[in-house]
């Protein structure tokens, strides 16, 4: 095993040690995981395996389940972008597009790593549509001017 995943297991093991081993804690540890990686690696998910009996399928169901969770390296701080009716209904398409030229392809981490987006479900802010978290903070209404500070580094 290389010794990252021994480092990743072990860091897992002591969120795990903090919040608890009960199967109702998974979302909770997996929000832990993403925070310190940005993303839930494999050997995370296999510590979560061994500490509290979460099968593997079981974990990724969650994280690709959940928008705020990710199986991929995602950068620091990440644009989720609304999609449903309302945005949509509101100019999210085109605010997705601008979000690609300015911060690059979706998913995909900026080249410093410090930011990306990806288009999520509903952000409950539909009475701001077009809405939109950075950071896990509220952007809302999205606007052009607000993708380009983010693409920018100063958001």
């Amino acid at each position: 095993m290389p010794e990252d995943d021994r480092a990743v297991r072990e860091r897992v093991r002591r969120l795990i040690d903090e919040t608890g081993r009960e199967r109702t804690q998974l979302l909770e540890v997996l929000h832990k995981v993403q925070a310190e990686y940005s993303h839930v690696p494999r050997a995370a998910a296999e510590a979560i395996e061994q500490e509290m009996n979460v099968p593997i399928a079981d974990t990724y169901g969650v994280v690709t389940f959940y928008d705020l969770l990710s199986d991929k390296p995602v950068g620091r701080r990440v644009l989720r972008i609304c999609e449903d009716v309302t945005c949509s209904l509101h100019g999210a398409a085109e605010l997705a597009a601008r979000a690609e030229r300015a911060i690059g392809p979706e998913g995909e981490p900026s080249p410093d790593g410090a930011v990306s987006w990806t288009r999520c479900a509903c952000l409950g802010l539909c009475d701001k549509a077009p809405a939109a978290l950075f950071a896990e903070e509220p952007l809302a209404p999205l606007s052009e001017t607000a993708i380009a500070k983010v693409g920018e580094g100063h958001a």
